[in-house]
């Protein structure tokens, strides 16, 4: 079989083919700007969030007494969402929400134990209280379960850039 007739369809397909490639390259470096500075707006949000959150953890664990007012840290988390909503994705505001919630009813069980080695223990920022007190552990649990699924989120979106 004789490819011959065939030959300048075939220079012109590979010519095309190669014009083609060398445009999508183009477009991509052209667009990598815009995207590079939005991810770093993105990583800078999320960590912006996990400092606030961290933050209410330590202050919880501080605070000796009554604990500060739920409503306020939920108030500033979620003006700090809505300032950056660009970046983040709406279904996290619901998790963030509950973990306040669930540092903030930690902090009221171990207070209301009435037990000072746990209470110490608690300020002196250790992770986990023991499994003998077990209303604290369930909620220390939950406190652990959704800190862990927001720092997972914080990590891969931080490690996008």
């Amino acid at each position: 079989m004789d490819l011959q007739p065939f030959a300048p369809a075939i220079a012109l397909f590979g010519t095309l083919a190669v014009g083609a490639l060398g445009f999508y390259q183009w477009k991509k470096q052209n667009s990598n700007a815009n995207r590079a500075a939005n991810s770093e707006a993105k990583r800078a949000a999320y960590e912006g969030l996990w400092q606030r959150l961290e933050q209410i953890n330590i202050d919880l664990r501080q605070q000796r007494g009554d604990s500060p007012d739920v409503d306020e840290q939920l108030r500033e988390v979620n003006t700090y969402f809505i300032s950056k909503s660009l970046y983040f994705d709406d279904r996290d505001q619901g998790m963030i929400n509950a973990y306040v919630k669930a540092m903030n009813l930690l902090q009221k069980k171990i207070a209301a134990s009435g037990n000072a080695r746990i209470s110490g223990s608690y300020r002196s920022t250790m992770i986990q209280p023991s499994k003998s007190v077990n209303n604290i552990f369930e909620a220390q649990s939950e406190v652990e379960n959704l800190r862990r699924q927001i720092k997972a989120k914080v990590q891969k979106v931080a490690g996008s850039v």
